[in-house]
């Protein structure tokens, strides 16, 4: 099948339908930024390169109504200020009629403001600091959209399998002293409360502190029987591999971070049996869209594994999520979007599952905290941690209300 068939069965392209906006030639652009450098750099190389990915199969079945998307890029840099400033250009500057970007929570905290007094919708594929999208759903109009699982899903999701599968309650929770580390040390303490437990040990840290046995040896005397980390890959790697020093065989567990290539190629062995929750894992069950993501990816950029295969697979969803409400919108106007957003009426069959209704007025995050499975190190590789979750997977949808009939294009009916 070709590219231009698969996406065409699927109901991601309606090529009998032509927007009204469409008699102009000009691109559409669409803003896209995140980080390439430092400990976030994983995350933003793994974004930007799903987003060409998906531009490119989209700009070679004609784009939106004969315009071709534009990707306009940006380096955030990983630092709030620069992070507004991108959404500014963005915004102001490039006259994008979207952005998909941020990728770190402390930076998209501050850049929301941009996206919402300018009145263009912004979908975060990564950032998944809880309070994100919740900053103005008390408005009458919410312009921040999120196709990453949020940090308090993930948190209740491990705690309910630490403690109610598996009976760890006593958990030392190890947090970086990042926006991202507060807000999940919160999430996990506000959620162990409603299970009246509290911590054993914390620690906070500084990003890219050498070694944290002291501290290990610490949350080991006071009892703890599993290890909670809120950190970026590197940061996890000096965890894992600092526990191994310290000869402590404790169940590490922590947010998707946990899954990050550069936690497992710099821990390398230490990394082993850590857990972590998962939308989407690289080895394990896919559909004909993951599989397509994944072989294209891996050529594309001659690596073997994808350095964050969940950002890459949200990213390149968010694409055709939005590519979907720029079809359905009467106009490429900000407002136009959102209210498409909200009310996407074609279901939209992705790589991490099929989106039916992903949002609405009052809902703007797309994942549900129940399709989430339980990934785990083994070998150097992310797979499933049990077996049934495999099955589980490949069924996985994201519903949130009965989609209308999909409009096939005739040139799929043939």
């Amino acid at each position: 099948m070709t590219m231009r068939q698969l996406l065409l069965s699927l109901g991601v392209l309606s090529a009998s339908i032509t927007p009204v906006f469409a008699q102009s030639t000009a691109p559409i652009k669409i803003g896209m930024n995140c980080t390439y450098e430092g400990g976030s750099s994983e995350m933003g190389i793994s974004v930007r390169a799903a987003l060409r990915i998906a531009v490119g199969e989209i700009n070679a079945v004609g784009g939106v109504g004969g315009r071709k998307i534009e990707l306009v890029e940006r380096d955030d840099k990983a630092k709030p200020d620069v992070g507004v400033a991108v959404a500014e250009d963005l915004v102001n500057k490039e006259k994008v009629v979207a952005t998909i970007g941020y990728c770190n929570s402390g930076v998209a905290a501050k850049a929301v403001d941009v996206y919402q007094k300018a009145r263009v919708p912004l979908i975060i594929p990564v950032a998944t600091g809880t309070a994100i999208t919740k900053k103005f759903a008390g408005e009458a109009e919410n312009y921040v959209f999120r196709v990453a699982m949020p940090d308090e899903k993930q948190v209740d999701f491990i705690l309910h399998d630490l403690t109610e599968k598996r009976g760890l309650d006593k958990i030392a929770v190890f947090a970086d002293d990042t926006g991202y580390g507060e807000g999940g040390l919160k999430d996990v303490v506000r959620l162990l409360e409603k299970r009246s437990k509290k911590p054993v040990f914390v620690a906070r840290f500084k990003q890219g502190t050498p070694d944290l046995s002291a501290q290990l040896k610490e949350a080991r005397a006071a009892g703890a029987n599993a290890l909670f980390v809120y950190a970026l890959g590197p940061d996890m790697a000096t965890v894992s591999k600092s526990r191994a020093a310290i000869g402590w065989n404790v169940q590490q567990t922590g947010p998707w971070t946990v899954a990050f290539r550069n936690h497992i190629d710099v821990a390398g062995a230490a990394a082993d049996g850590a857990v972590m929750p998962q939308t989407f894992i690289q080895d394990g069950v896919m559909n004909e869209r993951s599989t397509s993501l994944v072989l294209q990816y891996v050529k594309q950029n001659n690596v073997k594994n994808i350095p964050c295969v969940m950002c890459a697979a949200q990213a390149y969803d968010s694409m055709f999520v939005l590519l979907n409400a720029m079809f359905q919108a009467k106009d490429l106007s900000g407002p136009a979007i959102k209210d498409a957003l909200e009310n996407l009426e074609q279901r939209v069959t992705g790589v991490v599952g099929t989106y039916r209704k992903p949002f609405t007025k009052d809902d703007h995050e797309a994942l549900d905290g129940s399709i989430l499975v339980l990934g785990q190190v083994k070998g150097g590789l992310v797979q499933y941690a049990y077996a049934g979750d495999a099955r589980r997977s490949i069924l996985a949808s994201r519903t949130k209300a009965q989609p209308k009939p999909a409009i096939m294009p005739v040139a799929a009916t043939k």
